[in-house]
């Protein structure tokens, strides 16, 4: 005899959401790991670029002047201009730009007038195009201290250079930036998507809870349709207990049509519901009357209010909602006290929103914070036998195939609770 370990559903679940977890946790690693490594390259791109800038900056202080008296340097120098990729303003030792290049501005120095050079103030720059050069100067020089100017062999300062940083460090400064971005927007959504597949799971075992057992009622339902008939005909022939039987039969018959009822529910849970427009009214006080005709058999002195106003149509499965309001009283009617209380069940008509709303409120022992955050989750039951499974099968019915809301209105510990459905008017 062969030894092995039993596969269940929960423990095939559990495995897969631990898989999920892992993948989740090496990909959030992985982008972490990639965030620090381009933020580090990032950072010796800066040292390296700030060097090159400076020393390009350092050669152009030196050479400026020995350039004007060697032809040869002057084309070379030229040159070195030309490749340079960061902005860089020549000024004398006033502070007036000479030259320039490289500038997010398109002012050419050829067209500074010699009388509007002489005029400049680097303290007081006007609105002229030499000025909007000296305050790109002013602001270059708030990070990098400008390089002076002296011909060689002699210390005396001529000018300046003043130099910023290049284009594309700007820019890669940006890169962290986005990483994170982009790691938030695939975290939203491996999340969504995550979410979305454990809904998809969790439709998929209400369809297969529900198709099972409708198909699992029809069989018996079936026969004790036939022996219900047995009895009909036992009790029409004359008898001592065929009365007895006939109204037994009746009975059976009715209890019957209510596992029939039933069982269509589960099918229409399995598919796509058709929806009738109707007076919601109607709905309500079906449902209740067929739950009133057994509060006597739960021994308490329960009393069921119904307060209809007038409201419009809602479109709505008769069937399924009766469902609902079987869960919602039933979840109110265990949450009353020994001796008994009230269930209130109103209706009113909110314009603005354009819903139908429903109120089922009862004077029980109400719900902690805690509890009404769980409260419609499915296998959450404040029960000791209870299979949590009435409040978010009704929650279900009434948002996916009613495109409504069921929520908590109101509650609080040792007064009642009040659960409102919110159904799209007509």
């Amino acid at each position: 005899m062969a030894l092995g370990l039993k596969t269940t559903p929960d423990h095939i679940q559990t495995a897969g959401i631990r898989t999920r977890a892992y993948v989740f946790v090496a990909v959030s690693l992985l982008a972490v790991v990639i965030f620090l490594y381009t933020n580090s390259l990032i950072r010796r791109l800066e040292v390296q670029s700030a060097t090159l800038s400076r020393s390009i900056a350092g050669l152009c202080a030196t050479a400026t002047y020995a350039a004007r008296e060697n032809v040869e340097l002057s084309v070379v120098f030229g040159e070195l201009i030309e490749s340079i990729n960061f902005p860089m303003v020549i000024s004398d030792v006033r502070g007036v730009p000479i030259t320039w290049k490289g500038l997010p501005i398109d002012v050419d120095p050829e067209e500074v007038s010699h009388e509007e050079y002489l005029s400049a103030d680097p303290e007081n720059p006007s609105d002229s195009g030499l000025g909007d050069v000296m305050r790109i100067m002013a602001e270059v020089d708030r990070r990098r201290s400008p390089i002076p100017m002296t011909q060689i062999g002699d210390e005396t300062v001529l000018g300046y250079v003043h130099y910023g940083e290049s284009s594309m460090i700007k820019e890669m400064r940006f890169v962290p930036a986005l990483e994170i971005l982009a790691f938030g927007v695939l975290l939203l959504l491996g999340f969504l998507g995550f979410r979305n597949a454990k809904l998809a799971e969790l439709r998929s075992i209400w369809v297969g809870l529900a198709k099972e057992t409708a198909h699992q009622l029809g069989t018996p339902i079936s026969s004790l349709m036939g022996w219900v008939e047995l009895l009909r005909e036992t009790g029409s022939k004359e008898c001592e207990a065929c009365g007895e039987i006939t109204r037994m039969s009746v009975e059976m018959q009715r209890d019957l049509d209510r596992l029939d009822r039933i069982s269509q529910r589960f099918n229409q849970i399995g598919s796509t519901p058709k929806m009738k427009r109707q007076d919601i009214a109607v709905v309500l006080r079906g449902a209740v009357d067929y739950l009133r005709w057994r509060l006597p058999s739960l021994g308490k002195e329960i009393e069921i209010d119904e307060d209809y106003g007038d409201v419009p149509l809602v479109d709505v499965n008769a069937q399924l909602m009766e469902w609902v309001v079987e869960n919602l009283v039933k979840n109110s009617l265990e949450a009353l006290p020994p001796k008994g209380g009230t269930i209130t069940i109103k209706t009113e008509h909110a314009p603005k929103e354009g819903d139908v709303r429903i109120f089922f409120t009862d004077n029980g022992r109400g719900l902690t914070s805690a509890e009404r955050r769980r409260v419609f989750l499915p296998g959450y039951s404040t029960k000791r036998k209870g299979w949590g499974l009435g409040l978010a099968l009704a929650k279900r019915i009434v948002e996916e195939h009613h495109n409504g809301r069921l929520y908590i209105g109101w509650s609080e510990p040792g007064k009642g609770t009040t659960f409102v459905i919110c159904l799209p008017a007509t």
